[in-house]
């Protein structure tokens, strides 16, 4: 005779095992991240504080390749998105793929943001 307390040959109490296997393979989820607002002036000591610690966070929190841009253009305020946008736009009519990779973005924003001078002056420095 079985007990009432059991069911199919398990204590109720006991868990029930997950029947879901995606529920158990769950991967780990990355933090979420804050960044500084910024603004897009043209103000290169800005930029290379926004680029460090974009760098940093990325790097602290491995946050996937593929997350990176979107993540990096939401800090984005004031004339930053209207520039944005605007990269985007032209790349859009020149038939240029999309800025999918930190890398490009990084690389767009030093042209826009950091004058030719400048480097040439931090090597001089050097």
């Amino acid at each position: 005779m079985i007990h009432s307390d059991y069911y199919g040959g398990r204590h109720r109490s006991h868990p029930r095992p997950h029947s879901n296997s995606k529920e158990m393979e769950r991967k780990p989820q990355e933090a979420n991240i804050n960044l500084s607002y910024f603004h897009g002036k043209d103000n290169v000591k800005a930029y290379l504080d926004l680029e460090m610690k974009v760098e940093q966070l990325f790097a602290c929190h491995h946050t996937r390749e593929e997350r990176k841009v979107h993540l990096a253009t939401l800090s984005f305020q004031g004339y930053a998105p209207y520039w944005w946008t605007s990269l985007d736009r032209k790349r859009r009519i020149h038939g240029d793929p999309p800025v999918k990779y930190w890398i490009d973005l990084k690389s767009a924003l030093r042209k826009r943001h950091i004058p030719s001078y400048y480097e040439r002056g931090l090597m001089d420095k050097l």
